[in-house]
């Protein structure tokens, strides 16, 4: 009996080691990663689902909060997203002509199929 209940106390401690080494491995990755970058990418990625939604001002004022959170750990990189900004807009306002282009294709095709089947 006596080994019995040894056993067993030698088995809830090595448990409590193995928890007490979990708790410790939580914590050093926690402090590894900085709260600024997640609260960072999280506001980004908000921003762009509010955005997909339609909530347009939502979806900016969530951005730039992340934007904000962003300069407080790095400001050089925010200051070159900054300055890439221009060509970004161009290379967006660019992307969306060629979507444009591609769904007013897509109806012209649409348009003159109906009208091939109606003549049928």
């Amino acid at each position: 009996m006596r080994n019995h209940v040894k056993l067993r106390i030698r088995t809830i401690m090595e448990t409590n080691d193995q928890i007490m080494k979990i708790t410790q491995k939580i914590e050093n990755s926690l402090s590894e990663i900085p709260w600024t970058r997640t609260v960072a990418a999280g506001s980004f990625v908000v921003g762009a689902l509010l955005l997909i939604s339609g909530r347009r001002k939502t979806a900016l004022a969530v951005s730039a909060a992340g934007a904000a959170v962003a300069l407080l750990e790095n400001p050089e990189i925010v200051r070159e997203a900054w300055n890439a900004m221009p060509r970004m807009v161009r290379a967006s306002q660019d992307f969306l002509v060629r979507v444009e282009d591609f769904v007013e294709e897509l109806n012209k095709q649409g348009t003159h199929i109906r009208d091939v089947l109606a003549h049928k």
